[in-house]
């Protein structure tokens, strides 16, 4: 994984994305990851052509924002829930709190596969000192003395109510399993805000992929009330 920072005043909200583009290439979206100050950053992954050719680019176009944000201003007690690379959406989220001097209405929960794969490690110790932040990882080293178990498994611990509004992101089964625990421990359906950016490809509802039954996520999202989707078959895929 890499990072991508930009200079621009046109910052987006967390949870948006901008298409990012190498000339010749192509473009892919990307979610903002860090929208602080004058700063606009993206964290990759390359997974495809384009973003494999984009690290280290000399000339990067954008173009953006687009989609739907984080709705935390509409909610007094937010958990976010955040699995492997999933999570540069939150880090957004907890600066545009921390911006707005909000935090204490913020508790994030972050799983990852080990404590190598944890991605923003050095940022998580600083959010940690004024934030409410569990993490986990499927499977821990001689050096780990946190929590070991799915990211899931966290939600009962949470100190806020269970008409906290909940911020899910990562990968599909992680998203489907922290659904269930969710609704399992009484949240309600329209309480549950699920980020489905991973399916987008174009970004701009022409190839098809993101679509959620009559949904593209680029389009409408990536931001979905759960109550919105629930009943679609393609959600969780």
């Amino acid at each position: 994984m890499y990072s991508i920072e930009f200079k621009t005043k046109n910052k987006g909200k967390a949870g948006q994305f901008y298409m990012l583009s190498v000339p010749g290439v192509g473009e892919a979206p990307i979610s903002v990851a860090s929208g602080s100050g004058r700063r606009l950053v993206f964290t990759i992954r390359s997974i495809g052509t384009v973003t494999a050719r984009m690290k280290g680019s000399k000339s990067v176009g954008l173009r953006g924002p687009y989609g739907t944000y984080w709705p935390w201003k509409d909610n007094d007690e937010i958990v976010a829930v955040a699995g492997g690379i999933g999570v540069p959406p939150i880090r957004s989220l907890i600066e545009e709190m921390e911006d707005s001097k909000m935090t204490e209405r913020l508790e994030v929960l972050y799983g990852a596969r080990s404590p190598s794969d944890i991605v923003y490690k050095n940022q998580f110790k600083e959010w940690k000192k004024d934030l409410d932040i569990h993490i986990t990882v499927d499977k821990g080293d001689s050096e780990w003395k946190g929590s070991v178990g799915f990211v899931p498994s966290l939600l009962k611990d949470s100190h806020f109510s269970k008409n906290a509004a909940l911020f899910v992101i990562g990968p599909p089964l992680m998203m489907m399993n922290t659904v269930k625990e969710a609704l399992k421990l009484g949240y309600k359906d329209d309480r549950i805000f699920l980020s489905l950016e991973r399916r987008m490809e174009c970004g701009i509802g022409v190839c098809g992929h993101c679509n959620v039954g009559q949904y593209y996520a680029c389009e409408s999202g990536p931001i979905f009330n759960y109550s919105t989707v629930k009943g679609e078959q393609e959600l969780f895929l």
